[in-house]
């Protein structure tokens, strides 16, 4: 479970990183809360790493993929601009925390490290998700449909990586 949640962290690093580096020039009022929120990611990968060195556990298999796959989303949305970057927060923070709380259930009896480091990010995964969620306009067709796919493709990532 960790590794999967270190590859994707990775991801989301990748994700903030790619929006920052568009929002410069299309969407400047964001880049501080990108930054931020890298910062965030930066250090929950951090908390992850530590612990598959910790227990000698190899990263995931998907580490590379989700690092190359976030960005590539995060380029994207931040070239169609605030609407898109809020929503692909909203799509991947929804999916992750539902991971993340069927976790801490398993974990809380299995292994009460990898159980207090997934508590750790859980209030920032919140915050993420809730800033997001305030930002997006209401009820657009396309933002829906952006959600979805961004959530499907989360979901698979997440499975291909628990495999």
């Amino acid at each position: 479970m960790i590794k999967v949640d270190h590859a994707g962290e990775n991801g989301a690093v990748n994700i903030y990183r790619a929006q920052r580096t568009v929002a410069r020039f299309r969407s400047r009022s964001l880049t501080r809360q990108l930054e931020q929120n890298m910062q965030h990611e930066l250090a929950h990968r951090r908390l992850f790493a530590n612990y598959l060195a910790e227990n000698g556990i190899r990263r995931c298999k998907s580490y590379f993929a989700c690092g190359a796959g976030g960005y590539v989303l995060g380029f994207v949305t931040g070239l169609i601009g605030p609407t898109a970057i809020a929503a692909t927060t909203y799509a991947v923070e929804n999916v992750v925390l539902k991971h993340l709380q069927e976790q801490i259930h398993y974990l809380r009896q299995e292994d009460k490290d990898a159980h207090d480091r997934v508590m750790q990010i859980i209030e920032d995964e919140k915050a993420h998700h809730d800033a997001a969620r305030d930002q997006l306009p209401g009820n657009q067709l396309m933002t829906n449909i952006l959600i979805r796919v961004v959530k499907f493709c989360t979901e698979c990532v997440i499975r291909f990586g628990m495999r």
